[in-house]
């Protein structure tokens, strides 16, 4: 039996706990192997991310973030859970009461992960592909490995009876042997290794069995206590798969082929998993389930405001406060309520519109799969989350970016629900087109979607736009202080339209001849603005903030 719970292990596992070690994981990250496990369970799922959405709130950063896993299966089911929208409280509250178990008490924990640990990160073991993918057909010439140990054993025993014949017998069946191992073995050492993870998998199933944890029995430990009396075979079988240890002189590896004890283990353990395949599926995305949830509790660990979210019966609802960027470790908190409507937030480039619809997005998310939030306090109805921010052009393809944002957002029209709410988030709609187009689609696209079960929070430089949705959508906007010298942000969501855009004053603060800022200003008519009045426009904002900050 492993050493499991090694001094140096345990010390790993413990220096590790509620860290962030996101830039290390992602040079190591293979993700084209988790989004292929994801594919797999996609049928499972009510509602998924789609790669739009995916790609827009750069989820492959924030699952960098949350990977604290383990093991393979931890981190494809980490993946997966993260992908998966769950609509079920009952299965979240579930999740949640394991996360909490597994933050408060260390000792369980830390034996639980030397125990993943030891099952390991192994890429391309191939035990996902073995009981996910399906099974290798063994060659015809697989049924002949008992026969030929009987034959090698046979010409062994003739020796003394039959002297230098026995000998001979003994060396035409070791080449026989030799060229039957060699040919299987080409035939089937992509597999080994699979067969191998999956009995080290059961391996920790019988230890975590064993514990006397019963916060983790019903969903788990019960299971692996069955799933061992049912498989167990497995790994006793597989137990002779890859002995050999310290065998300076290859004595060990000459016994396996004289009687192929490795062949003939191989061939009866992979029979064994192909008959038992639905049930360590099952033990497959538990054992990741576990590690997943593990490296969640390890992710709340290291939160600066961390809340559990309360899901409302009322379609169309959505109250965050002091919400803040998983990705961002002194991230602007903001807050927003939604009853009902929609909300148009207007700004400048670099004002923060962005990342705020990415924190809702991403908070919405969280909600969802790990019942967490980075914010004080979230109440929301559920809701299918999909998002237009960064559709990109194709060369390959030909395709414009105007087509991809447009194919983008048809996209989130084709998937309307009227039985659960739309969360749509909606960056600079239509910026690919003129902006006479521009803002005659925008309003009419927006129109149309409030008209639906949807809660869409759109942004947009166009204050034309919010004029003509402003019977359907609430004006909020981001601004920040301009000058010759400075570019001084606040990233704090104020109410209202954004009364002075700011593209000049950046042009001018990055050095533009004035000739041309000029020429700008009397173009726009801004140029018309007193100082006063600036002054006031500012000091409202400021207002709004020091209000927003005495309610934290």
């Amino acid at each position: 039996m492993p050493k499991f719970y090694k001094k140096s292990r345990l010390e790993f596992v413990r220096n590790h706990w509620g860290k962030d070690f996101s830039d290390s994981v992602q040079d190591d990250l293979n993700f084209p192997d988790l989004e292929e496990f994801f594919v797999d369970m996609m049928k499972r799922a009510d509602w998924i991310l789609d790669d739009q959405t995916w790609n827009d709130m750069e989820m492959n950063r924030i699952f960098c973030k949350l990977d604290r896993a383990y093991s393979m299966p931890g981190q494809q089911m980490l993946y997966n859970m993260l992908r998966t929208l769950i609509f079920d409280e009952e299965e979240l509250k579930r999740r949640d009461r394991v996360m909490d178990y597994l933050q408060h008490n260390g000792e369980a924990r830390d034996k639980i992960a030397c125990l993943l640990f030891y099952l390991g990160k192994v890429e391309y073991d191939g035990a996902a592909s073995l009981l996910f993918h399906g099974f290798p057909k063994l060659p015809d010439s697989a049924s002949w490995a008992n026969g030929l140990a009987l034959a090698m054993l046979a010409a062994l025993i003739s020796i003394p009876f039959m002297g230098f014949g026995g000998l001979m017998m003994t060396a035409i069946m070791f080449v026989i042997n030799t060229v039957y191992h060699q040919k299987l073995n080409a035939r089937t050492e992509a597999t080994m290794p699979g067969v191998q993870f999956i009995a080290r998998m059961l391996t920790v199933a019988e230890e975590m069995g064993n514990m006397d944890i019963p916060q983790l029995d019903k969903g788990y430990l019960s299971f692996f206590r069955k799933c061992i009396k049912k498989c167990g075979i497995i790994k006793k079988k597989a137990g002779r798969l890859g002995i050999g240890g310290n065998d300076p002189i290859g004595l060990v590896e000459y016994l396996k082929i004289l009687f192929l004890t490795e062949d003939r283990a191989f061939i009866r353990c992979l029979k064994y998993v192909e008959q038992e395949a639905p049930v360590l599926r099952v033990l497959y995305r538990k054992i990741g389930e576990l590690d997943a949830l593990m490296a969640m509790a390890s992710f709340r660990r290291g939160l600066r405001r961390m809340t559990k979210p309360v899901f409302v019966p009322e379609p169309k609802y959505f109250k965050v406060e002091n919400i803040t960027h998983p990705l961002l470790t002194k991230g602007v908190p903001n807050s927003l309520e939604m009853t009902g409507g929609n909300v148009v937030i207007t700004g400048s480039n670099m004002s923060g519109k962005s990342t705020f619809l990415r924190t809702l997005s991403s908070g919405a998310v969280l909600a969802q799969t790990f019942y967490t939030v980075p914010a004080d306090s979230y109440t929301a109805s559920f809701f299918n989350v999909l998002t237009s921010i960064s559709p990109s052009d194709n060369l390959i393809e030909g395709k414009s970016y105007y087509m991809a944002e447009a194919e983008a957002l048809l996209r989130m029209v084709q998937t309307l629900d009227e039985n659960r709410t739309s969360l749509l988030m909606i960056d600079e709609i239509f910026r690919g087109t003129n902006p006479i187009e521009r803002v005659a689609a925008a309003s009419s696209l927006l129109s149309y979607l409030a008209r639906h079960n949807t809660m869409v929070i759109v942004a947009t430089h166009d204050i034309e736009i919010t004029q003509k949705v402003a019977d359907q959508y609430t004006s909020y906007h981001f601004s920040e202080n301009v000058t010759k010298d400075a570019l001084d942000f606040d990233y704090k969501l104020k109410p209202g339209v954004l009364k002075v855009p700011n593209g000049i004053r950046i042009l001018e603060y990055l050095g533009y001849p004035q000739e041309i800022t000029d020429e700008a200003y009397r173009e726009t008519g801004y140029v018309g603005l007193t100082a006063a009045e600036e002054k006031q426009n500012q000091d409202q904002d400021k207002n709004t903030i020091q209000g927003e900050d005495q309610d934290e």
